[in-house]
């Protein structure tokens, strides 16, 4: 009760939103739109205390006899609401194009000041991350603050912390990048959104939904900006910053639908680092991505969960229990086996920022594992050529028994200075030492009868739990991100391409590697443990080679025009033998979250065949296209006015196809 009652006071202060927002007009005394409900819930685990303030029918009929707000409320209902217009309903439905700043359509700054009212002052007007290194509406250039913003802008944590910075600046349009030259250059939002709504509560989601919704906004969702493809962006839009909803609750007797026993549950805006902590506090195992930055709830868990533990227990996907989201309707539902089970299919694999706004997950936890990790490096420095590839060819002669004895690793080969293969992190998870060092003598052994080197030496070290083997390996580095020099790639090479199609397969990797292209491949052989009556790719069933590349670094990425050509080049030459030798038909397949917005026929290749069901249960839940993301489930129905930027960015107005 006493935290109840914190919480309470706080967010009844009334905020001044003209001083927030810069304006001096006097707006109307009105309390934030927002009550407490019980605790209890369907997913068979209370309420989190931000998932307990909500906006409900109640609230709207109170603002709706308030004379601050009674003639604005119909911006702010549901949409099933009697105090919901069903003019502008129907305007908005039928609109050509998302409204735009300059639009006669576009809100006026009262109603923008009675929105932030309403959401407790949450309202965040977008000033771009690297305003600092210009002269601009948002203040004069600061040297020593744009030195500090370009030294930090291959930190993902830099660019979690802001409310609408993404970690690719490409599919912004790099309209503000950070650098000290920039003398009589300008600096705009581009693809960043207007504005931020910072959520701490269901009740601000609930109003953000509906408020775009009634004026036809681009609604986008945040939460670490983690994406590679720029959904979290979008020129003119209104957007949901997810990422201050941390609460972690650890549940030791789960009772819920379809599965009793240890689980999580975890709020939206959870990293992957915290998720690990929190499980490995407990005791418990729980599934999850590689890099520590990456947001649990939302993109990981919805585009399947690829995750070290895959060849032990198959995708994250598969172990989520129930979502608590909110609809395009703005009502605040469960989703699970018993509760709307048509999403609960859907939102485990079927791409994020779609369907609803996933508020909470709760995912089955396992016992401690114990975990093998261990790193080497062959390359053509202290090995001849032939030697180097003989070595590299054994590697792949035993890579499926790898993978399928449950390792997962991440490994890099490239042909600078000379051609190598480093395996930087080996995890075999559920091995001993000894079960360990048995799957791979055959490798190592045959390197030795035929005096092949590694150049770094073979050194393995045993875990008795995930936390400590992830501390080991991805949990002490950090991808760089914030890059405008690369878009990256990938391809699931399916387990039939090391069976029927290997020396095919093989002079691939051999051709890409000695041409000068790089790849980060994985072994992954995912189990079916849990529930995997889902939409995660079925590529992810099949898979035993999960490859990462990227366009040519050594080209041209800096004009629209050179973009067009190096996106040409990563389309035709580095993709496309990939494509043909692992079509969609045979198991091959793209993984959604990490791919080139470019890539063609991107419904069969992210979506696997799911597409025609998934594409159905979006139009059933999000009837006007309230939500969009680039290649997301429904997306063709729309497309960004982004004039010729080189390839497909999110600077630009949104309009109907």
């Amino acid at each position: 009760m006493a935290s109840m009652q914190r919480v309470t006071t706080c967010f009844l202060l009334l905020i001044s939103p003209a001083a927030i927002l810069g304006q001096s007009s006097p707006l109307p005394d009105v309390e934030p739109a927002a009550t407490f409900v019980p605790a209890a819930s369907p997913a068979g685990a209370p309420l989190q205390e931000s998932e307990r303030l909500q906006l409900t029918d109640a609230v709207i009929e109170r603002l709706a006899t308030d004379d601050g707000v009674s003639e604005y409320v119909e911006y702010f209902a549901f949409d099933d609401s009697t105090a919901a217009s069903d003019a502008r309903v129907r305007r908005a439905a039928s609109a050509s194009c998302k409204t735009f700043p300059g639009d006669s359509e576009w809100p006026q700054e009262t109603v923008w000041d009675i929105f932030n009212v309403l959401l407790g002052g949450a309202l965040i007007p977008t000033k771009p991350i690297a305003a600092p290194c210009y002269d601009t509406q948002w203040g004069k250039k600061d040297s020593a603050k744009c030195t500090d913003i370009a030294n930090n802008f291959t930190n993902p944590l830099f660019h979690e912390a802001d409310p609408t910075s993404n970690m690719w600046p490409i599919y912004q349009g790099r309209t503000c990048m950070p650098k000290n030259d920039t003398d009589g250059k300008s600096c705009t939002l581009g693809g960043y959104p207007e504005y931020a709504v910072k959520v701490t509560n269901v009740a601000q989601i609930q109003l953000a939904i509906n408020f775009a919704r009634a004026t036809n906004l681009r609604l986008v969702i945040k939460n670490t900006g983690h994406c590679y493809l720029g959904k979290s962006t979008g020129a003119g839009a209104l957007s949901l910053w997810m990422h201050n909803m941390e609460q972690i609750d650890f549940l030791p007797n789960y009772e819920g639908p379809g599965y009793s026993g240890p689980a999580l549950k975890l709020a939206a805006g959870v990293r992957v680092r915290q998720v690990y902590e929190a499980a490995d506090k407990h005791g418990v195992t729980v599934l999850g991505a590689i890099s520590w930055s990456v947001g649990y709830a939302g993109g990981m868990i919805t585009g399947g969960g690829q995750n070290p533990l895959a060849g032990v227990y198959g995708m994250s996907a598969d172990h989520v229990v129930a979502f608590q989201i909110v609809t395009a309707a703005g009502r605040f539902i469960t989703v699970s086996e018993d509760s709307n089970p048509d999403l609960f299919w859907a939102l485990r694999g079927g791409g994020g920022g779609t369907f609803g706004v996933v508020v909470s997950v709760i995912i089955r936890a396992h016992p401690k594992i114990n975990v093998v990790t261990a790193g080497w490096q062959i390359d053509a420095s202290n090995n001849s050529l032939e030697d180097f590839w003989k070595g590299t060819k054994k590697f792949f002669d035993v890579f499926l028994d790898w993978a399928e004895s449950g390792m997962y690793s991440f490994f890099i080969m490239g042909n600078e200075p000379k051609p190598f293969l480093n395996m930087r992190f080996l995890f075999a998870a559920n091995h001993t030492a000894e079960s360990y060092d048995k799957t791979v003598k055959p490798f190592f052994d045959f390197l030795g009868e035929n005096n092949i080197t590694l150049t770094t030496p073979h050194k393995r070290v045993a875990h008795t739990t995930f936390y400590s083997a992830y501390q080991a390996t991805w949990g002490a580095n950090s991808f760089p991100i914030g890059l405008d020099n690369t878009m990256a790639a990938n391809r699931i090479v399916p387990r039939r391409n090391f069976q029927e199609k290997y020396d095919q397969t093989f002079a691939l990797i051999k051709e890409h590697v000695s041409s000068g292209k790089h790849l980060l491949g994985y072994h992954k052989a995912p189990k079916e443990y849990a529930n995997t009556n889902n939409a995660a790719n079925p590529a992810w069933r099949e898979c035993a080679l999960f490859l990462i590349t990227s366009s040519n670094k050594k080209m041209d990425h800096s004009t629209p025009e050179a973009l067009a050509l190096v996106n040409k080049d990563l389309q035709e030459n580095i993709l496309q033998p990939w494509r043909d030798i692992t079509p969609v038909s045979e198991g091959g397949g793209v993984y959604l979250n990490e791919a080139t917005v470019g890539e063609p026929d991107w419904q069969e290749s992210f979506y696997g065949g799911y597409y025609p069901r998934l594409s159905e249960i979006k139009k059933k839940w999000d009837p006007t296209d309230v939500f969009y993301a680039t290649t997301a489930v429904g997306s063709e129905r729309w497309v960004v006015q982004d004039g010729e930027q080189g390839v497909q960015t999110q600077n630009g107005r949104l309009c109907r196809a």
